[in-house]
């Protein structure tokens, strides 16, 4: 049995997605709360940087000697500005304001004010859990598909807005001549992908997110330096979406939706992905059940050129590895792709949709 790596596509679903604080904190709301996307759910006081001052360099002494020089003792309170330090006409200055940590072989270390983190909810829905301190899980009814790639929008990762659909078309590029200010605060939909004119209009006008089917590997560091999160659903390089996905998509536009392009590809799994909440009741959502081996009939999508993108179902699954061009010898599952004849992909070359 082979369990292949899994992707949700569907129309309606429960998401359930855990809200961690990064450090102990104080939860602000109850289990069995309503919460909306942008409201702080979780607050948490941050440690600032350390900041390390070379004293005995600056001043030019040694180490035995440089107690005799300071002006300072660990704890104390310091302002920027402030003299650490003093050596005749020569003094040390505190470059940022806070508290000494320590002196230790020639240098003050200063520790910076605490900054105050903020977690939002990311999502609307229903606090389901609350763990102390430390986080909670909020459920809702949405549309979900997810992605295999995301970058930019730091430090938050996430955003929520309207979709607004900018194509017609699965395999249509984003055109920066098609985002104005009518896409400000928009989370705009392409098919293909995208170029460096249209993430820069995207910048301009303040889109809130961008949702495209492939993104071309030069792309990549321009991306991952931008506002504006960018979530990839098929994969590096020349894809169009995917049908279920852009169907859903273009279904759903005009409606609000959440994005996040985290990634994190060591369990437990986090894939960049598109949240959608509609209204429904959970008994008419899919019944889907992950961590289940690939069978026939399984609907899988192809993750590798030349089909990447390409949604097709498992007609057989050959018990024999099969030889491909480059001569290796691997398994694989033959795939109804809606051509003439099926075709032979390996295993690590597609996904399960759910």
């Amino acid at each position: 049995m082979y369990y292949p790596a899994e992707a949700y596509v569907t129309p309606l679903t429960l998401v359930r997605r855990e809200r961690v604080l990064p450090a102990p904190g104080e939860i602000l709301v109850r289990q069995g709360e309503h919460v909306e996307p942008l409201q702080v759910v979780a607050r948490a006081e941050l440690p600032g940087p350390p900041c390390i001052v070379p004293v005995a360099r600056l001043l030019d002494v040694p180490l035995s000697r440089l107690k005799k020089y300071l002006r300072v003792r660990p704890g104390d309170a310091v302002e920027k500005g402030q003299p650490v330090a003093r050596r005749g006409f020569r003094t040390v200055e505190a470059p940022v304001t806070g508290s000494v940590k320590l002196i230790n072989r020639g240098r003050v270390i200063i520790e910076t004010q605490p900054r105050t983190f903020e977690l939002q909810a990311y999502i609307p829905g229903t606090v389901t859990q609350v763990v102390a301190q430390y986080g909670l899980a909020i459920e809702t009814t949405a549309a979900l598909i997810q992605g295999v790639w995301g970058g930019g929008g730091a430090p938050g990762y996430e955003a929520w807005g309207v979709l607004k659909c900018l194509v017609d078309e699965r395999d249509a590029p984003l055109r920066a001549h098609t985002i104005d200010i009518s896409c400000h605060g928009l989370i705009i939909v392409g098919g293909a992908g995208l170029n460096e004119a249209v993430l820069e209009q995207a910048e301009t006008f303040n889109v809130r997110g961008i949702v495209v089917g492939g993104l071309a590997p030069e792309m990549i560091p321009r991306v991952q330096k931008s506002p504006v999160p960018v979530v990839v659903i098929e994969g590096i390089g020349a894809a169009a979406m995917s049908e279920p996905a852009f169907r859903l998509l273009k279904t759903n536009d005009g409606r609000e939706a959440a994005i996040s392009v985290r990634v994190q590809p060591r369990w437990p799994v986090i894939r960049p992905e598109v949240v959608i909440p509609l209204p429904a009741t959970r008994a008419s959502l899919a019944q889907t059940q992950a961590g289940t081996p690939l069978e026939v009939g399984t609907k899988v999508r192809l993750v590798r050129a030349p089909y990447m993108g390409t949604v097709g179902t498992v007609k057989a699954i050959p018990s024999q590895a099969r030889s491909l061009e480059t001569g290796a010898r691997v398994y694989g599952a033959e795939v109804d792709v809606g051509g003439e004849t099926d075709i032979f992909v390996p295993l690590v070359n597609l996904e399960a949709l759910r």
